[in-house]
């Protein structure tokens, strides 16, 4: 009697929408950050779970799907294959999502998870100042979406009353 393994599930980017934002991370990478990732049917726990992931530009499946919770952060590492999760290390006084991001802005390391992930070509073309910028763009719609709604509704106040000018700028006399 043969017992059989599961078939892992391919791990495949998910759509724009339903809380995901597309973050430009250069022509080699496809980002998607979710800050509050909530799966179907668990009930409420208390836990945030921000998540980012990431495929090679051209390509479906996750090569890297960081975890940064606020409890049991970890990521994975071409989760469709190996499935399993590895600890991201959090120290007193430091945020998980800093952590997760911090292999954005240590690009060697990035490209040594991409290796792993079996994209050794992706890796080597990835540009500094992309990765860089990927981790500016995740902490802005991480901090606007926590953002305190008065300051929230004030931001937006000035931004109309710019955007009023602009028009009154440009509206011919």
């Amino acid at each position: 009697m043969s017992e059989h393994q599961p078939q892992p599930v391919q791990q495949t980017m998910p759509e724009g929408g339903d809380g995901w934002h597309q973050i430009n991370a250069g022509p080699c990478l496809h980002v998607m950050f979710h800050p509050d990732r909530q799966l179907l049917g668990r009930e409420a726990d208390g836990i945030e779970r921000p998540s980012i992931v990431v495929a090679v530009s051209g390509k479906r499946e996750q090569a890297l799907r960081f975890d940064p919770f606020s409890m049991g952060s970890h990521y994975h590492i071409r989760p469709s294959l190996r499935g399993r999760q590895i600890p991201l290390w959090i120290e007193e006084g430091q945020q998980p999502l800093d952590i997760a991001l911090a292999f954005f802005e240590k690009p060697l390391r990035f490209r040594g998870l991409l290796a792993q992930a079996e994209e050794d070509e992706a890796a080597s073309h990835l540009d500094d100042a992309d990765l860089a910028n990927a981790a500016r763009q995740i902490r802005e719609v991480y901090a606007a979406v926590h953002q305190d709604p008065t300051a929230l509704l004030a931001r937006i106040d000035r931004i109309e009353r710019r955007l009023a000018r602009l028009e009154n700028q440009m509206t011919p006399a």
